[in-house]
């Protein structure tokens, strides 16, 4: 059986992970809280696009690029951390959709 100390997983940078990831949700206003807390999200530092960090979001039901709660995080996400690779799925498709933090600002900025 394999000891987790053997995994190549440090036990304090997952806590500070998910310590960052608590601190961030609690930053963010409460509707794109509350949206959050209906999927899975996770962030994965340079596994984005050009080495940005990744923000893998799993949601139920279909995603849509006009969500203002979408558009709204990638902002303040992008206020948080700079740029992000988001990697969008939703309950209906097997394969993400793969977009910038910054598309979907300039997106937002556009429909205002």
């Amino acid at each position: 059986m394999l000891n987790p100390a053997d995994s190549g997983y440090s036990w304090q940078a997952l806590l500070a992970q998910h310590q960052s990831l608590a601190e961030f949700k609690q930053w963010l206003p409460t509707a794109v809280g509350g949206w959050l807390d209906t999927c899975e999200w996770t962030l994965t530092n340079h596994a984005g696009q050009g080495g940005i960090p990744l923000l893998v979001l799993r949601c139920p039901g279909r995603i849509h690029l006009r969500n203002p709660r979408l558009l709204e995080l990638a902002t303040l996400a992008q206020i948080y951390w700079g740029p992000l690779d988001f990697s969008l799925f939703s309950g209906e498709a097997t394969d993400p959709v793969r977009v910038l933090s910054q598309t979907l600002v300039d997106f937002g900025q556009r429909l205002t």
